[in-house]
């Protein structure tokens, strides 16, 4: 089983290792395949848009056909896509081969967290986890750096690494007896169809910045909740959300991700158009946020095993706040890097113990569900968080005061992360 947690641990690493590698070498696909700066952003979106509307179904289907299975089609799926994507001659085919490796990643992140809780012994849950999330973090460390030094020879050398990584997560699962979870149930394909199409319409609204194809997608969302409610082996079990501690862990990781999606990309104009920095230098000092998570989760796994896991969340999500709030009425005056660690810190201490209760909170015939609903939060919550933070800047006349509003108002809405988390220890206590 230890080689499965390494298999995990290896594909947690390798998508947020793409995608900043990727980001970084964004110019030069746009010079090399013909295309503008800004529309080669598009590539991104499509590879978010394909984890959105797939994860779901995914993340069901290994309910039904085993963790492993589907983790290792993901993975497989997904290294063709990244190949694919180095080969491609055009930005189309880039497009469409970064959207397959999407379809791959949405089944991978549809089955690992499960796959992570079915492979390690209850009480190493939350460290696994922990384990899990530093590799995330680790991810986007490496992630501009290497990809930075492979640009400088081709931009389709960027996804040769992950490429390798993906490769070798299927060979360390070789072997490893991990069966179904349930033998027998249907698969709800009309379900699986307009989950996919609302939170598609969901992430292109807000990617776009049209709010009548955002609020049409949030529509669809409540209609697929009502049918999958009256469905005998529906894509997503309404009935887990009757469960507080379940459906708590669900909209906190959500307005987690709300809360800090946007501190990357705002950041950093502020660091370039307000203080005068290199990108290599904003680059630099946002790095200290992810370096912190990749040092506390870890930590934060293991305080989860010992101590109740909404009470850590809870004191994450708090500290979250408070250096997002001190950071707003500095920020218009200094970088201030210890405040940068600290939001790190807080955002360690929440994620893991929180994803740790969202799989806690379900039977196992459901795990894959949960992880995919996880992923789904992520992806929802930072495609929101971006579109408030553009229309919000654009709000005011300076981006110092509008990134300051910005930031008072996700450290407003890490607050409710807090809250709602440690609703759930109060809950718990009486």
């Amino acid at each position: 089983m230890e080689r499965v947690v390494v298999s995990v641990v290896l594909s947690s690493f390798v998508t947020p290792f793409s995608v900043s590698a990727l980001s970084v070498s964004l110019p030069l696909v746009a010079r090399d395949l013909g295309v503008g700066s800004v529309d080669a952003v598009w590539a991104l979106v499509l590879l978010t848009l394909a984890v959105a509307m797939f994860v779901l179904p995914l993340g069901r289907a290994a309910d039904l056909l085993g963790y492993l299975g589907v983790f290792r089609a993901g993975l497989l799926v997904a290294w063709a896509g990244l190949v694919l994507a180095s080969l491609s001659p055009s930005f189309f085919l880039l497009c469409a081969s970064l959207a397959v490796a999407g379809v791959g990643l949405a089944a991978v992140f549809g089955s690992n967290n499960a796959l992570l809780f079915q492979a390690v012994a209850p009480g190493r849950r939350a460290s696994a986890v922990g384990l899990n999330s530093m590799a995330v973090y680790v991810g986007l460390l490496a992630g501009p750096l290497v990809g930075g030094f492979l640009a400088q020879f081709s931009w389709r050398a960027v996804f040769l690494p992950a490429a390798v990584l993906l490769l070798a997560s299927v060979l360390l699962t070789g072997g490893v007896p991990v069966g179904r979870t349930r033998a027998v149930d249907g698969f709800d394909w009309a379900g699986s169809a307009l989950f996919a199409s609302s939170l598609a319409l969901i992430i292109w609204g807000t990617s776009t910045g049209s709010l009548p194809m955002a609020a049409a997608g949030v529509a669809a969302l409540a209609g697929a909740g009502v049918y999958e409610g009256v469905q005998k082996s529906p894509v997503v079990d309404v009935g887990l959300f009757r469960s507080f501690v379940f459906s708590a862990s669900v909209a906190a990781a959500f307005l987690n991700y709300l809360s800090t999606a946007a501190l990357g990309p705002t950041l950093s104009l502020l660091f370039q158009e307000e203080f005068g920095m290199t990108p290599q230098e904003a680059g630099g000092l946002l790095s200290l946020q992810a370096l912190a998570m990749a040092l506390f989760a870890p930590a934060a796994g293991r305080l989860g095993d010992r101590s109740p896991l909404p009470a850590v969340a809870a004191g994450g999500a708090a500290l979250l706040a408070v250096s997002l709030f001190l950071y707003a009425n500095v920020a218009v005056y200094s970088p201030s890097p210890p405040l940068l660690f600290l939001m790190g810190v807080g955002f360690a201490f929440f994620i893991v113990p929180n994803t740790t209760l969202v799989l806690s909170a379900v039977p196992p015939s459901r795990r894959g569900t949960a992880s995919a609903l996880v992923a789904e939060a992520r992806v929802v919550g930072q495609s929101l968080s971006n579109a408030v933070a553009a229309n919000v800047l654009k709000a005011y006349p300076t981006l110092a005061g509008g990134a300051s509003a910005l930031l008072l108002l996700l450290s407003t809405v890490a607050v409710l992360t807090a809250v709602l988390t440690l609703a759930q220890y109060l809950t718990r206590r009486s």
